[in-house]
């Protein structure tokens, strides 16, 4: 059975129609209204029914039956987290697709469960009047936000919900055993490796079991970062400072190019990105001569953080948070919360692994870390943009259907 999505602007007398199929026996049904701020009219009114994940719909079927059976309930109006935690509005345009994380574009604005009425840019605020939760032949939930005329202005089609982290990474670890600390990991779905920078060595791993299929020495004596161009590798070394190109095939150095003190180093298909132990900066560097082509300041001041690239996007981690960098602008465009510290990261076409650099009882561990949780998200038919001399109003209905 289709739903239909629409988005009428009664400033142009545009309506913009489109059908999805339902995707969940929990729906989730989004109204946004914009109403001009002088007058109070409506100007802009979309309707749409969003996508529930998987893990949104888990989640929300065991919160929604404890809630109708009355057993912990005890609020006016539920309070969800992780996943449920905030609502986000993204100029992203991405299908709806459950498995597959979007590109979300740029943050519009958004909004937690609690009120506000600060000056942020981007927040709004929950309406508890309107809020609340009700049953007659369906169990509803039934969200409103509010969005004053200083906040949340600029065009936005993706409405997402979301952790209180902006977003979570879904993540998978094993323990490996290895007698060093790892620093560096590359590769792809077919081979993998990982180096060790107490005894200076690169080890081929088998990607799906983690295990050890050969080893060799590094070129310089303090390695850190590893970076792969699809051929051949490249390893920093802090103590010689330089880069190094090593054929993985006969392990012997191709090429070398001085750096001063590399840490992390990422291949974006034609360049590297780095990092280093004595700035904060990520560096765009030229590969066959070393030219540093240009740089900016990365979003953390801690020195020394693992680099890696998606072909599209930067990503480095501080502590549990890892950034998703415009490398062209130097601009976060999404945070991402994860309940780990990595030493090294790295893409291999499908997903993020990344190694930490402190073993226990000879045990490292080896994170997988898949697409980016998310507990519901809807694709307007078409673009909404408020301005400055709009407020918005959106309403969020979570209907359980079993």
């Amino acid at each position: 059975m289709l739903s239909k999505s629409y988005v009428k602007d009664y400033r142009k007398n545009i309506e913009v129609v489109s059908f999805k199929e339902k995707v969940s026996k929990i729906r989730g049904l989004v109204t946004v209204e914009l109403f001009d701020a002088a007058t109070k009219k409506k100007v802009l009114e979309a309707k749409t029914e969003n996508l529930i994940t998987s893990i949104g719909y888990n989640y929300l079927r065991n919160q929604l039956i404890t809630y109708a059976l009355g057993s912990t309930y005890t609020g006016s109006k539920p309070s969800f987290e992780n996943v449920f935690s905030q609502i986000q509005l993204y100029s992203g345009n991405e299908p709806e697709i459950e498995e597959k994380f979007p590109s979300l574009g740029e943050l519009v604005g958004w909004s937690d469960q609690t009120t506000y009425s600060g000056s942020d840019s981007l927040r709004g605020t929950v309406n508890t009047a309107e809020s609340k939760m009700n049953y007659d032949d369906l169990s509803r939930v039934h969200f409103v936000f509010d969005w004053p005329t200083n906040a949340a202005n600029g065009t936005f089609q993706t409405i997402i919900w979301g952790s209180r982290n902006l977003l979570s990474m879904k993540i998978t670890a094993i323990s490996v055993t290895f007698d060093t600390h790892l620093v560096g990991v590359i590769g792809n779905t077919q081979v993998l490796y990982v180096l060790g920078y107490q005894n200076n060595k690169i080890y081929k791993l088998d990607p799906n079991t983690f295990t050890v299929i050969s080893s060799f020495s590094t070129p310089g004596t303090y390695p850190r970062g590893l970076a792969w161009d699809g051929t051949n590798i490249w390893i920093g070394d802090i103590n010689s400072n330089k880069i190094y190109k090593i054929s993985p095939s006969d392990r012997t150095v191709i090429s070398s190019f001085s750096f001063s003190k590399p840490y992390g180093i990422a291949w974006d298909g034609s360049y590297l990105w780095v990092t280093t132990t004595v700035d904060n900066k990520i560096y765009k560097v030229d590969p066959n001569s070393g030219t540093i082509l240009s740089s900016f300041t990365g979003p953390t001041t801690n020195y020394s953080i693992p680099v890696a690239h998606d072909k599209q996007n930067l990503y480095i981690n501080d502590s549990s948070t890892f950034y998703k960098i415009d490398p062209a602008t130097g601009k976060v465009k999404s945070k991402y919360y994860a309940a780990l510290s990595c030493s090294a990261l790295t893409w291999d076409g499908e997903k993020f692994i990344s190694v930490y650099d402190s073993p226990y009882n000879n045990s490292v561990p080896i994170s997988t870390i898949y697409n980016v949780n998310y507990g519901a998200r809807t694709l307007l038919a078409s673009p909404v943009t408020k301005t400055s001399t709009n407020t918005m109003k959106i309403q969020y209905d979570f209907v359980f259907q079993e």
